[in-house]
């Protein structure tokens, strides 16, 4: 069986994704027969994103690939100071919607982006993208971000603002390219995870919610948001481009001493 997931990316994704909303599920109902009145959106979120966090994490260590995609730290520092200019996209968060949650609720919402974090980047930058890598680069950016960003817009079904997640599939699809991009400039998953968790933490800190956001906000706001996702891909896209030129000179290189 593991041999079998090892070689069958897709069928590891598809397992992954749909035994931790399983799992998820129960055990939010099973706490909902006790205390009818907890909610995903409100209390029980941070526990959801803890048990997909955790089925993602130990899934690749089981079939064994979290070397493989990235699970290892990058081999410099420098991996982690080009990811400095995209703190702009949380730091816009927090000047534009400043702290709207209680102290006590905190150590939650962190556990919750920390989840989230982990969650996404091993299922969606790891197991899913090196699933499609042999279909090509820009196959392998473009699916998985799509699928990425259409799973926000299941926040409609518990309750989320309708105008909130269609802007949220904007933002995680141009995210989703502008993380995939990074990976694989980076050939490490762990500078993404700390960003994606940055990033989340702000936003949950700022308007305390595990995410899923019934509140109406002003469309300036989600412009705003939307086009410094869209900066956040070029960006990338040029260390990508610029990765991939510095491997050609250092296999000419090689090539040449030899």
């Amino acid at each position: 069986m593991r041999n079998f997931l090892y070689q069958h990316g897709l069928v590891l994704f598809l397992i992954v994704f749909f035994g931790r909303v399983v799992l998820g599920m129960l055990s939010v109902k099973g706490i909902q027969l006790i205390n009818p009145e907890l909610s995903i959106q409100e209390d029980l979120g941070w526990l959801v994103m803890l048990i997909y966090a955790t089925c993602t994490f130990l899934a690749v260590k089981w079939v064994k690939i979290d070397k493989e995609i990235g699970l290892t730290k990058p081999s410099s520092m420098r991996e982690y100071y080009v990811w400095l200019p995209t703190l702009i996209i949380p730091l816009t968060i927090a000047y534009l919607l400043g702290f709207n949650s209680t102290w006590g609720h905190v150590p939650l919402l962190l556990i919750a982006a920390v989840g989230v974090a982990i969650n996404e980047e091993i299922l969606f930058r790891g197991i899913l993208l090196r699933a499609l890598l042999p279909f090509g680069t820009v196959v392998a950016i473009i699916v998985p971000s799509f699928l990425f960003g259409a799973i926000h817009l299941s926040n409609i079904i518990v309750g989320g603002d309708v105008t909130f997640a269609l802007f949220q599939f904007g933002w995680t699809f141009f995210a989703g390219m502008a993380l995939t991009a990074m990976v694989l400039a980076n050939n490490s998953l762990i500078p993404a995870i700390v960003y994606h968790f940055i990033l989340d933490a702000v936003e949950y800190a700022a308007t305390g919610e595990f995410g899923v956001h019934s509140t109406d906000y002003s469309i300036k706001w989600l412009i705003i948001l939307l086009l410094l996702k869209v900066a956040f891909f070029i960006y990338s896209l040029f260390l990508l481009k610029k990765s991939k030129k510095s491997s050609q000179q250092v296999s000419l290189a090689i090539s040449s001493a030899n």
